[in-house]
């Protein structure tokens, strides 16, 4: 729920958890109520209000609550991003999925996107992408279900 904004910084409540996304902008999120587990960039953890998560342009943040909790998001900015393709990785030998997202990835232009299509969380994708192209990666999951992965894969960074 949107709360508000003031000269280009904005406010949210989110009711129940994030799924991890990097973006191309700072975040911080305040916990100010409940606990939960969260990833942040490298690094995994738990953690109980009060508690905030600073987090840079690029890195990934994901919190799953593990009681009913009150998590803000301060964001300062936003992302003007150009959709792109969609690439059904579903029916692809597993041996050629990375190579292909990562050459798309490298053939972007900053504040373009596409969007993979997978039978299971690619988060290992995520890391193995912001590995080699540090803090450019934009990664936001569009559509979950059982057997169904949607994710937009975004250049933040040149």
């Amino acid at each position: 729920m949107r709360i508000g904004s003031f000269n280009g910084v904005r406010v949210e409540l989110l009711e129940g958890g994030i799924m991890p996304s990097a973006k191309g902008y700072a975040r911080i999120y305040i916990l100010s109520e409940g606990g939960g587990k969260y990833i942040l960039g490298q690094k995994f953890g738990s953690s109980q209000a009060p508690c905030f998560f600073g987090v840079e342009e690029g890195d990934i943040f994901g919190f799953i609550p593990e009681s009913k909790t009150k998590l803000f998001e301060i964001s300062m900015g936003e992302e003007e991003l150009t959709e792109g393709e969609i690439i059904d990785l579903r029916h692809m030998e597993h041996g050629v999925r990375h190579p292909l997202v990562m050459k798309k990835f490298s053939e972007l232009k900053k504040g373009e996107s596409f969007y993979i299509i997978n039978d299971h969380d690619p988060l290992p994708l995520y890391f193995q992408m912001s590995f080699a192209f540090p803090k450019k990666v934009g990664w936001e999951y569009v559509e979950v279900e059982e057997g169904f992965w949607k994710i937009r894969i975004s250049k933040i960074k040149e």
